[in-house]
């Protein structure tokens, strides 16, 4: 039984310091920030992977071309897309939006064969299912510009709203879960994932990294560790905004996590060297750690309600385990809603999915 209840005890005490550091560093995130005064007008390559998008690509590229930016282009690489999806793309080429066409080989090889088209010092990729804010772009100068040792910029990827609980919960857990994260992340420099819907790298830091690898089904969390174990810090930036489509059914919503589990266990095996590794300094001894947490989190959850409610039944005060239990859901309630109110774009749907 002490077995028991010591492991339960060692669980929520680790549980209760992650959320304590998140919500501190998360915090110092937005305290810390300041006007940029240093200038950032190189060029940007903004390269769009796409296979059979036919219903979003069009839009897609629409709010590229409306960006406010002085000097960037559009490069969309299309890879064997079955539908009319080429056809789609070949109609902005008149704007100015170079278009490639390959065989089906893949998004890596979809982004590498874009990559070598590309004319900017930084590459941006977007997802083809994604649109971009306006000034998005500009936010990630301004982020860029702070200082020349930053690798790659992770954005601010949002839900697009439609109507459902599913929809909803879904942009709730970006805000509160994802973005939280990386914002914490952004003040060690060591964003873990610059994820595929608005991801922006220097384009030295893909070359030395030696291009996006096709090893795992997790290419964007890939490239972040190697542009992570190069030396870069890695930021975010939570005003580069993007807007990404979201599953719509329950069946799709399982698909894309079983496929975002397989990619990232594949890259954390990849990586396993990194592992509490002084020489790949934050990223090594506190990022690629917390990234298992990330993953086992739901378990473990699970595991302390099952263990709260083992030790309330045999233990000698069993109501120290309930509090202890209390504690930590208000504390990771309290935490969801300090994200949502420091988000540039809060929005009220999103409280009412914390509880």
């Amino acid at each position: 039984m002490s077995l028991i209840l010591y492991t339960y005890y060692a669980v929520l005490t680790i549980a209760l310091l992650r959320l304590s550091l998140w919500i501190l560093l998360s915090l110092s995130y937005n305290l810390r920030r300041k006007p940029s005064t240093a200038h950032f007008d190189e060029k940007m390559s903004i390269v769009v992977p796409a296979f059979n998008e036919e219903r979003t690509i069009a839009k897609t590229i629409r709010s590229l071309l409306m960006i406010d930016y002085p000097d960037f282009e559009v490069i969309i690489v299309d890879d064997g897309s079955r539908d009319g999806t080429l056809a789609e793309c070949r109609r902005f080429e008149a704007s100015g939006v170079k278009v490639i066409h390959q065989d089906n080989g893949g998004k890596p090889r979809a982004l590498n064969r874009g990559i070598d088209a590309t004319e900017g010092t930084v590459i941006v990729t977007v997802d083809a299912d994604t649109t971009l804010h306006r000034d998005a772009l500009r936010r990630i100068a301004d982020r860029f510009a702070t200082d020349s040792r930053i690798g790659a910029v992770a954005g601010n990827v949002k839900v697009n709203p439609e109507r459902g609980l599913l929809n909803a919960l879904q942009a709730a857990e970006y805000t509160t879960r994802i973005n939280l994260v990386r914002k914490a992340e952004s003040v060690l420099g060591c964003v873990t994932v610059v994820p595929g819907p608005i991801a922006a790298f220097r384009k030295q830091a893909i070359e030395r990294a030696g291009r996006f690898s096709a090893d795992t089904f997790a290419e964007d969390f890939d490239m972040t560790m190697e542009v992570l174990r190069s030396g870069y810090r890695v930021e975010y930036e939570d005003r580069a905004l993007a807007y990404t489509e979201a599953p719509d059914t329950l069946e799709d919503l399982m698909k894309q996590r079983r496929r975002w589990y397989r990619g990232m266990i594949q890259v954390l095996a990849k990586h396993r060297d990194m592992y509490m590794k002084r020489r790949f300094g934050i990223a090594g001894t506190v990022g690629v750690p917390s990234i298992w947490f990330d993953v086992t989190a739901p378990f473990l959850n699970v595991a302390l309600i099952l263990l709260a409610l083992f030790t309330s039944l045999f233990a000698v005060e069993p109501s120290i385990s309930l509090l202890g239990l209390g504690v930590y859901f208000t504390m990771a309630t309290a935490v969801s809603g300090l994200a949502i109110t420091l988000d540039p774009v809060p929005k009220a749907r999103e409280f009412a999915t914390v509880p």
